[in-house]
């Protein structure tokens, strides 16, 4: 445990020197001030038109055909970006890897990329069961809603619920698997009443049946609106 918290200081640490002092970024290999230089930056594969329930991309922004046949239990859906190169090579970097550094850059990347027409009353992130929030460190969701928060002055609460059941990674899964996998995997613990408009953080989203899932437990909790802010949306 000890090892582990001085690990999680040193990334930190890392984290708040590589502001101030040159590196090599993350991507091109280049002299950079940040994780990822300029140039890089500019090149990111932002989302373009995309269905506003699901976040799947179209030709235009609407919504898509799947969503009109039938709609998802979240209101409104916004990606920052397409889960392409080199967004996937970040996102897994940041993930399982301890690159803190890139997680903050994504965090701040998506708070600014965000289009806030109505304020939500709190941001929860997605949670990660014990084990798994225990043997990684860090819960990257929490870690990018932190950044939203913080940018946007949006409540954020890391507490509302937890993941009860211990699942297997959605990655490696079908999607008739994913929505199996994540079945009454969340437990609502608290919320205020005046919640009645929540959005999820997530990182990756890919069928959606984990903000389903987390999702359908809130509405049973009495949340009237969900919505949904992730970083990269996976087109499957």
């Amino acid at each position: 445990m000890a090892t582990k918290k001085l690990i999680l200081l040193f990334h930190k640490f890392t984290l708040f020197t590589h502001w101030l002092l040159p590196q090599n970024c993350f991507l091109c290999g280049d002299i950079s001030r940040q994780s990822i230089c300029l140039a890089c930056l500019n090149d990111l594969p932002y989302q373009g038109p995309a269905c506003i329930r699901c976040a799947k991309v179209l030709k235009e922004t609407g919504i898509c055909q799947q969503c009109r046949k039938e709609s998802p239990l979240y209101h409104h859906t916004q990606a920052a970006f397409d889960y392409v190169y080199p967004i996937d090579k970040m996102i897994l970097s940041a993930k399982f890897h301890h690159n803190l550094a890139i997680l903050n850059l994504l965090g701040h990347l998506m708070a600014e990329y965000l289009v806030i027409e109505q304020y939500p009353d709190v941001l929860i992130p997605v949670p990660l069961h014990i084990k798994r929030l225990r043997h990684r460190g860090y819960n990257q969701s929490l870690e990018l809603a932190k950044c939203i928060a913080k940018q946007t002055g949006i409540l954020l609460d890391s507490k509302a619920c937890k993941r009860i059941k211990h699942t297997r990674p959605q990655t490696t899964l079908s999607k008739p698997q994913r929505q199996t996998n994540v079945e009454a995997a969340f437990k609502v613990e608290q919320i205020q009443p005046h919640w009645q408009h929540i959005v999820l953080i997530d990182d990756v989203m890919t069928t959606g049946a984990t903000v389903r899932e987390l999702a359908l437990a809130f509405k049973k909790a009495g949340v009237s609106r969900v919505d949904v802010w992730c970083c990269a949306r996976r087109q499957r």
